[in-house]
């Protein structure tokens, strides 16, 4: 009998161990932030700037404020929303579609030098889920179309950006796993293994900045929250569902009727 218990308790060690072991190997596909963004797979990107592929993609407003500004701005003055995709034929890159509205260009500074006082987007990761300050790598992109900063760099970002007026269209792939801009914000172990599949999460912080009289007057994005306070991002969630393309002859609808 004592043999039996022994063995019992054995038994029952072991399979805690064993449902430990999987909840800790399992944990990056768990989400554990506040908002979720579930990434599908879209087969025909093409980085130019036009949006034509992303019409089925689910698009998050910029409508929470950030590390700046007293309230958030009128949509006539500054304004935005959203998307994320990816394929499996390039895993190591993850592709964002963003749409801005802002009424005036603020472009003073030269890439990587006080970048933040100029009108840009940021796109902001935590690969490894660390949750903390130092898991996190930034890209930023300029509103001049030109400027790469941060950890972004021509050999890890691929880019357009299509200015009509007020409106600006971003189309950019990033690729955490070639060499890294600025080496003060390349943060190079985070991220340098990246490969999308399915039911991968990493976190996810994307915003837009409206600089005015030289220094930065509003940030927006899909988080609330400090853009570098970890606890304030996404779940950005890797599924392998494929989007089709909407069938000819149906309208998308325009970034003008969204914000109307």
């Amino acid at each position: 009998m004592k043999k039996l218990m022994n063995f019992g308790k054995v038994a029952g060690r072991l399979i805690a161990a064993a449902t430990l072991i999987f909840f800790l190997t399992h944990l990056t596909a768990v989400a554990k932030r506040d908002k979720q963004y579930v990434a599908k797979q879209i087969t025909n990107l093409k980085v130019d700037g036009n949006l034509g592929e992303w019409e089925r993609a689910e698009a998050v407003a910029f409508d929470e404020l950030k590390d700046v500004g007293a309230g958030l701005p009128k949509a006539s003055d500054f304004t935005g929303q959203g998307k994320v995709a990816w394929s499996a034929k390039d895993p190591t890159r993850i592709y964002f579609a963003v749409e801005i509205t802002d009424d005036k260009l603020q472009d003073i500074n030269p890439p990587d030098a006080t970048w933040w006082n100029d009108d840009s987007v940021e796109f902001m990761f935590d690969f490894d889920n660390g949750m903390v300050r130092e898991s996190l790598v930034q890209w930023t992109l300029g509103a001049n179309g030109k400027d790469l900063s941060a950890a972004a760099g021509k050999e890890n970002t691929e880019w357009v950006l299509v200015n009509k007026g007020n409106d600006y269209i971003y189309e950019v792939a990033i690729d955490p796993t070639k060499p890294r801009g600025n080496p003060q914000f390349a943060n190079p172990g985070k991220g340098k293994d990246f490969k999308a599949k399915d039911g991968l999460t990493i976190g996810l912080s994307f915003h837009a900045n409206d600089c005015e009289g030289g220094s930065r007057e509003h940030q927006i994005g899909w988080m609330p929250g400090g853009a570098w306070d970890a606890l304030f991002y996404g779940d950005l969630i890797f599924d392998d569902e494929v989007l089709a393309v909407e069938p000819s002859g149906k309208l998308a609808l325009t970034w003008g009727a969204l914000k109307q």
